[in-house]
């Protein structure tokens, strides 16, 4: 008896360090180092294509390319309630997007009480930038395009194509402005003064945030703006970006602001595995 209890005690012990082992492995294939003992992770947090609140639209065997709020403040909360986590870098590589989505997650990070290091990789430009300006210092390569602090808004018209193929369209309306930007016909210049005024509000938002995110003069700020991308080297010289270098100066970073003893682990995000990874 005393043997049968011995056996169920050793396969016990054994299929414990097989499920631990199990974890660390998995840990590793994911990219998710264990934290380090007496000191501390940052969490890193990819901001990569165009930013939307919507989810990210695919194919047939994965999902698209694209920044998703909803998943990027879920990240964001994760972290910083991980008492595990010291810092967060956010990987930029994005050329913006919609002015709501964008303007979300600059308040997530805001809200964030964890120290943040926004990295710019090949680019972080309009909404990317307007994120990145929230966080406590900005690290980009020499040759990261970034600024472009603007506003576009992009109406097709195709009434000339409709017109000589021979289709007209009928449109009963209730309110002058319900089909302002319509493609079916020429914009008023009342109209097009409309969506303008709209435009420049959405710019003035925009520049007052970055001032006030980066600690800057609002009018210098505008002076430096209108759309305009800079090289990560010009961004330094005009105060837009504070750090020049890659991705590994990044993390040194938010492990400074950290306080982080010793080489930090580094925590990246789980990949979701699609159909499209299956079938590599």
């Amino acid at each position: 008896m005393k043997t049968f209890w011995k056996l169920i005690l050793t396969f016990g012990v054994l299929a414990l360090f097989i499920l631990v082992l199990a974890f660390v492995m998995a840990a590793l294939v994911s990219g998710l180092d264990m934290p380090s003992i007496g000191g501390g992770s940052v969490a890193v947090i990819p901001i990569h294509g165009p930013i939307t609140m919507n989810g990210c639209s695919g194919g047939l065997f994965g999902g698209g390319y694209c920044a998703s709020v909803d998943e990027i403040k879920e990240e964001l909360r994760n972290a910083d309630a991980d008492p595990t986590i010291r810092a967060i870098v956010l990987d930029i590589n994005s050329g913006g997007g919609e002015v709501v989505a964008s303007r979300e997650l600059t308040r997530e990070v805001l809200k964030t009480e964890k120290p943040i290091v926004a990295w710019i990789g090949e680019i972080g430009a309009s909404g990317a930038y307007y994120i990145a300006s929230a966080a406590d210092e900005i690290v980009a390569d020499e040759t990261s395009m970034t600024g472009s602090i603007g506003v576009i808004m992009t109406i097709t018209h195709y009434y000339d194509l409709m017109e000589s193929i021979g289709v007209n369209v009928t449109v009963i309306k209730a309110g002058k402005s319900k089909d302002v930007g319509s493609p079916y016909r020429p914009m008023t210049p009342a109209e097009n003064k409309e969506l303008t005024d709209m435009t420049d509000k959405v710019y003035d938002s925009f520049v007052r945030d970055v001032a006030k995110n980066r600690g800057l003069n609002e009018d210098y700020v505008r002076s430096i703006s209108g759309g305009k991308i800079y090289l990560g080297v010009e961004a330094k010289e005009l105060k837009l970006v504070d750090t020049l270098g890659g991705f590994d100066d990044a993390i040194d970073v938010a492990a400074e602001l950290g306080d982080i003893s010793g080489e930090p682990a580094i925590r990246m995000p789980e990949k979701k595995v699609t159909w499209a990874d299956l079938l590599q």
